[in-house]
C-alpha cells in the first residue's frame, strides 16, 4: 500500500472510531480530556500497524489494532489478543481490574472483528469452568462499541464477576418452570430451553417452528423475561412485517405478568411499540417492537408515515417503504448503534423479512431469533440450520393446543369448466318471436374500479384457470355464496343429534365468525356484496379487510369482538399471523400453491378459545372443538409446493418490465436473474390479457404465443439445463486441439460463462429484434382491465363433506405400527380388557400409550385416532361431536381383536353384555318390574356414552336427571330385594371397560 493510501485507511478508520463517540488523539492529548478516548500510538512489534489504546471511565479497558486495506482483520485481532497483556502490564496503574484488556477489535478499516475475552473468564481473568474451548469466540460488527456501551459491560462485569460478559451468563440461565399463573405448554417449555442451549452454545441465529395459534408470541415473551432479568440482557427487539402484528405482540408483553412478581413485566422492563410518525426510543426502554422499515427509518434519520395512511401501506409486510428498486442502504447511527439490541426476534420469519431488508438485520449484534410454524428452504438458510425446536400442528392438536379441522367441499360448473360470453343473446319480443340482441359486458378498472360497457363483437369462452383473472364471474361468485348459506347449518355445522333417539339436541342459527379469502380486491368486492344480498344484511355483517381498508387494526378488532360482524372478505391482510380465534369456518374463494402460506392461512382457525369466550361473539356456539375449511377452488385436491418464484428477490433491484424490455431493446445483457424476473413478469400478464389482446401480440411476435415466449425464458433460466450446458462446454473446450490453448481462451470457466450467455441470448431474441412486440406488451402491461361476466348461469353444483383419506391412512398406518412397537403395553391392556379391570385403571394404561411417545413422532388423541378410522370406513358408528372414550375403547377392542375381528361399536358391547347379564338374573330368579327395567336401559344409555355408571353419572344424565337421576333410581330399586348402591357397582363392573 502506497503511503497516501495508508494515510486514507487510517483516516477512514480513525472516522469510524469518532463516529461512534470515540476521541481519537496521541498519548500527549489523553490527559485533556481523559474519557472516551482512542489514544493513536505506536509499538515496537507491529511495523507498519497501528493500535488505539480504548480508553472509557478513565480506565484503558480496550485495544484496537488497525491494518491496512487489504489486511486481514482476523490476523489484526489475532495481534490484539497478543498484546492484550503486555500493554496491560505496562499501563497497569491505569488498566481496569489490573488485568489484561478484556475488548479487542482488529479491522483494516472495511471490516471489523471483535473478541470480548470475558466471555470465556471471570472478572478476575482466570479461565470459566464452562468456557468454550479455546477461549472466547470473536465476531464481526459493523463498527466498534460506543464507549457508553463499553462502560456497561464494564459495570456489569463488576456486578457478575463469575459471568461477567452476557454470553457468559447465558451459559448459566436458572432453568425453565412452569408458571402456575398461566401454564407454559410443555412445547412451549422446550422451544424455551432450545433457545437457551443454543445461546449458551453461542450461537448467533436460531429458529422456532411452532404450530399456529400454539402461543409463539407468549413463547418469546416468557424467553424475553428471563434473558432480561437472569441473563442482564439490555434491550431485546420484537420485529414484525405487519402494524397490526405488532399491536397484538404490544399486548401480549403488556398483560404479561412474571411468576411470583406483583408487577407486571412492562413495569421493571418498559416496552415500547414503534407506532406513531415521529415515535423514537428513550435509553430506558427495554423491549421494543417495531417494522423492519420503521427500524430502518430510524438508522437513516427519515420520517415514518403514521399507521393507516395510505404510504404507510409501503411500510407492512413486503413494501419497500420508498427504496425504489435498490436494497436499504444501512450507514452507522450514533442514535442506534450496532449494538443497541442484544437480542432481535424475527416474529413470522417465514417471509422475505430476511430478503431485502438483511441489511438491517445484518448491522446489529445481536443474536437472532426466528418463529414461525412453517419454515421454508430460505428460512432454515437464513437461521444457519439452527433449529432449536420444533412443534407440528398434528402435535398442537393432539396437545389440544390447536383444534383440527374439517373439509367441505363447494365445486360449480363454471368452478370446473370456465364459461361462454356469447356475442349475442336471444330474447323473446312482444309480438313472440325470437329477437337477437347483441351482448353488452362491463370491464371494470382492477385498480381504480372505473367501468365501461362495451359491445361483445364475438363468443368469448374462458377456461376456469381464468376466472377471476381475466374474467369476473357475477353468477359464479353468487352460486358459491348461496350454496353455503344453504348448507351451513344442516351439513358444514350439522345439528348435534342423540345418538339414541335421533332428535335433535342442539342447532346453530347464528353465522359462525368466517373468514373468505378471495383472489383480488376486486374479487372481495364482489363477494361482499353477494353477502350481504344472499344473507339480507346490513354493512356490518359482513365486512372488507384488506391493506387498502381506511383502519385495518380497528376493522380487525371490531371483527374479532363484535358479535354483529359475523363474515370478514380479505385477500391476505389477515391471512397470516392475526390472531381471531372465534374464527369457526375459512372459505378459500381463491387458489393457492404454497404449501406454507395455505398453512399460514389455515392456521387461523385452528386457535383455541374458551367456551364462554366463544359465546360472547357467537351465542349459540356450545364449544369449538374444530373449525372448518370450506374449500371452493380446489385448493386442498393439489399438491403444495415451494418452488423457486420466477420474480426473484435475489437481486439488487426489481427490475420493471418496462426497464427489462428497454434493456432488450438497448442490447444489455441480461443476468440469468434478471431473465428469469421477465419471465415471471410475462407470465402474469399474459394471466390477465384478453383473447383481442394476447392475438396482438402473437401478430407481433411473428405467429408465436406469449406462453411460448414466456416457456422459453423459463427454459433458458432452468439451473440444471444451464449446468449441463456449461459442463458439456468445459468438456469440449478440453477436448479441442490447435494453437490457442483453454488458458488462451479464458479457461473452462470463461466457456461456461460463453454458453449461458449464448442460452440467454436466444430466449431474448424476439424481445430484442422486435420493436413491436415490446410495444405491444408495454401497451397491455398498462392495461388493468378485467371483464365481468353477467350472463352465464351457474349451477351443476357438487357440496359434501370431503374425506381427507391420506391423513387417515398415515395416522391408522403409524398407529398400528406403534401397536407393534410397544407390544408388551397392548398386551398388559389386553389383559385388563379381558378381565374387565376397573375402568379407571384401564384408562389410565390407555392415557399412558396415548402420551408415551415424545416429538418429533407422532402424537394421537382418542378424537383423531376415532375419526381417521371413520373416514376409512373401519369403524361403524353415527359420528359424535366429541369422540371420547367410548369410541376409544371400541377401536382399541378392535385392533386388538376382542370382538372376532370385526369392528363393534361400544354401545353393542354394552348392549350384548347387558342381555347376558339380565339373562343370569332371570336364571337366578331376579324379577324386574316395567318401571325398573326402564331404569336399567337408562343406565345401559350412560355406560354407552360415558364407558361407566355411578350415582353421579345418574344426576348428570340428561335423559336420567329429568326423571328424578340417582333419587329416583334409589327409590324404584329400594322396592325389589337388591340395594341400590350393590347393583349400581355391579351394573358399572358388568357392562363398563
Amino acid at each position: 500500500m502506497s503511503a497516501s493510501g495508508a494515510q486514507a485507511n487510517s483516516d477512514k478508520i480513525e472516522q469510524t472510531l469518532r463516529g461512534a463517540g470515540w476521541r481519537v488523539c496521541a498519548p500527549h492529548e489523553r490527559d485533556l480530556k481523559p474519557d472516551a478516548t482512542a489514544v493513536r500510538t505506536a509499538h515496537p512489534d507491529l511495523g507498519g500497524l497501528r493500535i488505539y489504546l480504548l480508553h472509557v471511565d478513565r480506565d484503558l479497558s480496550g485495544l484496537v489494532v488497525a491494518g491496512g486495506d487489504t489486511a486481514d482483520p482476523d490476523e489484526m485481532l489475532a495481534e490484539a489478543g497478543r498484546l492484550a497483556a503486555p500493554i496491560a502490564a505496562q499501563h497497569h496503574r491505569r488498566t481496569w481490574q489490573e488485568r489484561p484488556l478484556p475488548f479487542l477489535y482488529g479491522t483494516n478499516g472495511h471490516i471489523w472483528n471483535f473478541l470480548n475475552t470475558l466471555d470465556a473468564e471471570h472478572l478476575d481473568g482466570t479461565p470459566a469452568a464452562d468456557a468454550p474451548q479455546g477461549g472466547a469466540r470473536s465476531r464481526n460488527v459493523f463498527a466498534p462499541a460506543q464507549p457508553a456501551t463499553i462502560a456497561r459491560w464494564k459495570r456489569n462485569a463488576v456486578y457478575y464477576p463469575i459471568t461477567p460478559s452476557l454470553r457468559a451468563r447465558l451459559r448459566r440461565l436458572p432453568g425453565v418452570h412452569l408458571d402456575p399463573q398461566r401454564q407454559l405448554y410443555d412445547a412451549q417449555r422446550r422451544a424455551i430451553e432450545g433457545l437457551e442451549t443454543s445461546l449458551a452454545a453461542d450461537r448467533s441465529r436460531a429458529l422456532i417452528q411452532m404450530a399456529t395459534g400454539a402461543g409463539k408470541t407468549y413463547t418469546v415473551v416468557q424467553a424475553s423475561h428471563r434473558l432480561l432479568k437472569h441473563a442482564g440482557a439490555h434491550r431485546v427487539l420484537f420485529l414484525v412485517d405487519r402494524y397490526n402484528l405488532g399491536e397484538q405482540a404490544f399486548l401480549e408483553y403488556h398483560g404479561f405478568q412474571p411468576t411470583g412478581s406483583r408487577k407486571p413485566l412492562h413495569e421493571d422492563f418498559p416496552l415500547k411499540h414503534l407506532s406513531g410518525g415521529k415515535s423514537g426510543l428513550a435509553d430506558s426502554d427495554k423491549i421494543v417492537i417495531s417494522t423492519v422499515q420503521r427500524l430502518w427509518c430510524m438508522l437513516t434519520g427519515r420520517t415514518p408515515p403514521a399507521p393507516g395512511s395510505e404510504e404507510a401501506q409501503s411500510f407492512e409486510g413486503g413494501g419497500t417503504a420508498g427504496l425504489g428498486r435498490s436494497l436499504p442502504e444501512v450507514r452507522y447511527s450514533p442514535d442506534l448503534p450496532p449494538d443497541y439490541f442484544d437480542f432481535i426476534v424475527i416474529d413470522e420469519c417465514h417471509r422475505s423479512i430476511y430478503g431485502a431488508w438483511r441489511p438491517v438485520l445484518e448491522y446489529f449484534d445481536a443474536h437472532i431469533v426466528g418463529l414461525t410454524a412453517t419454515p421454508i428452504g430460505p428460512t432454515f438458510a437464513f437461521f444457519q440450520n439452527n433449529l432449536v425446536s420444533q412443534y407440528t400442528y398434528e402435535e398442537a392438536v393432539a396437545d389440544e393446543v390447536n383444534v383440527d379441522y374439517d373439509v367441505y367441499r363447494i365445486s360449480t360448473r363454471i368452478t370446473r369448466d370456465g364459461s361462454k360470453i356469447p356475442a349475442v343473446t336471444e330474447a323473446q319480443a312482444p309480438d313472440g318471436s325470437v329477437e337477437k340482441i347483441n351482448t353488452v359486458v362491463a370491464q371494470m378498472d382492477r385498480v381504480t374500479r372505473e367501468q365501461h360497457w362495451h359491445q361483445q363483437d364475438e363468443d368469448d369462452e374462458y377456461t376456469a384457470a381464468e376466472l377471476n383473472a381475466r374474467v369476473e364471474s357475477t353468477g359464479q361468485i353468487r352460486t358459491v355464496i348461496e350454496t353455503f348459506r344453504d348448507r351451513l347449518f344442516t351439513e358444514i355445522f350439522p345439528p348435534d343429534v342423540d345418538p339414541d333417539t335421533s332428535e335433535i339436541v342442539h342447532e346453530r342459527n347464528i353465522v359462525p365468525k368466517t373468514l373468505i379469502f378471495a383472489a383480488t380486491n376486486r374479487h372481495a368486492d364482489a363477494i361482499v356484496v353477494e353477502i350481504r344480498r344472499a344473507w339480507n344484511a346490513g354493512d356490518k355483517f359482513c365486512v372488507k379487510i384488506n391493506s387498502e381498508t381506511a383502519h385495518p387494526a380497528k376493522a380487525i378488532k371490531e371483527f374479532r369482538n363484535a358479535p354483529e360482524t359475523r363474515i370478514a372478505v380479505t385477500v391476505d391482510m389477515i391471512a397470516t399471523g392475526t390472531d381471531i380465534p372465534a374464527l369457526e369456518c375459512l372459505v378459500f374463494m381463491r387458489d393457492v400453491r404454497t404449501w406454507s402460506y395455505f398453512e399460514q392461512m389455515k392456521g387461523r382457525g385452528a386457535r383455541i378459545i374458551k367456551p364462554e369466550d366463544l359465546r360472547k361473539v357467537t351465542e349459540d356456539a356450545l364449544c369449538k372443538d374444530r373449525f372448518v375449511i370450506v374449500d371452493t377452488v380446489g385448493v386442498t385436491e393439489h399438491a403444495m409446493v415451494d418452488a423457486r418464484p420466477l420474480v426473484r428477490d435475489d437481486l439488487r433491484e426489481l427490475p420493471s418490465l418496462e426497464r427489462l424490455l428497454k434493456a432488450c431493446a438497448e442490447g444489455s445483457p441480461l443476468s440469468v436473474a434478471e431473465v428469469s424476473t421477465l419471465a415471471g413478469r410475462l407470465s402474469r400478464l399474459g394471466q390477465r390479457l384478453d383473447e383481442q389482446q394476447l392475438a396482438r401480440i402473437e401478430g407481433c411476435a411473428g405467429g408465436r404465443k406469449l406462453t411460448e415466449l414466456v416457456t422459453e425464458l423459463v427454459h433458458a433460466t432452468d439451473p440444471d439445463r444451464l449446468a449441463k450446458e456449461q459442463a458439456g462446454a468445459v468438456s469440449e473446450e478440453g477436448a479441442q486441439d490447435g494453437e490457442s490453448s483453454a488458458a488462451d481462451r479464458g479457461g473452462p470457466a470463461a466457456a461456461g460463462e460463453a454458453i449461458v450467455d449464448a442460452v440467454l441470448a436466444q430466449a431474448l431474441r424476439p424481445f430484442v429484434e422486435r420493436e413491436a412486440l415490446r410495444e405491444a406488451l408495454l401497451e397491455a402491461a398498462r392495461r388493468r382491465w378485467i371483464k365481468i361476466d353477467h350472463l352465464s348461469e351457474d349451477g351443476g353444483v357438487i357440496a359434501e363433506g370431503v374425506t381427507d383419506v391420506m391423513r387417515a391412512e398415515r395416522t391408522v398406518k403409524d398407529w398400528r405400527q406403534y401397536m407393534v412397537d410397544q407390544q408388551d403395553r397392548f398386551a398388559a391392556l389386553r389383559i385388563a380388557f379381558e378381565k374387565r379391570r376397573p375402568l379407571s385403571e384401564v384408562e389410565a394404561q390407555i392415557d399412558e400409550l396415548l402420551h408415551l411417545v415424545s416429538p418429533p413422532q407422532q402424537r394421537w388423541t382418542g378424537q383423531r385416532l376415532w375419526k381417521a378410522y371413520l373416514d376409512l370406513g373401519l369403524a361403524r358408528e353415527r359420528r359424535r361431536r366429541n369422540a371420547g372414550l367410548p369410541e376409544l375403547l371400541s377401536l382399541l377392542r378392535f385392533e386388538l381383536g376382542l370382538d372376532g375381528g370385526d369392528f363393534r361399536p361400544y354401545r353393542d358391547t354394552v348392549e350384548l353384555r347387558f342381555q347376558q347379564w339380565l339373562a343370569r338374573q332371570e336364571t337366578a330368579g331376579v324379577t324386574f318390574t316395567e318401571e325398573q327395567r326402564s331404569w336399567l336401559k337408562r343406565v345401559v344409555n350412560v355406560v354407552a356414552t360415558s364407558a361407566a355408571v355411578s350415582a353421579e353419572a345418574l344426576d348428570q344424565h340428561a335423559r336420567c336427571r329429568a326423571e328424578g337421576g340417582w333419587s329416583a333410581f334409589r327409590v324404584v330399586f329400594e322396592r325389589g330385594n337388591r340395594a341400590p348402591d350393590e347393583l349400581i357397582n355391579e351394573l358399572n363392573q358388568e357392562l363398563g371397560a
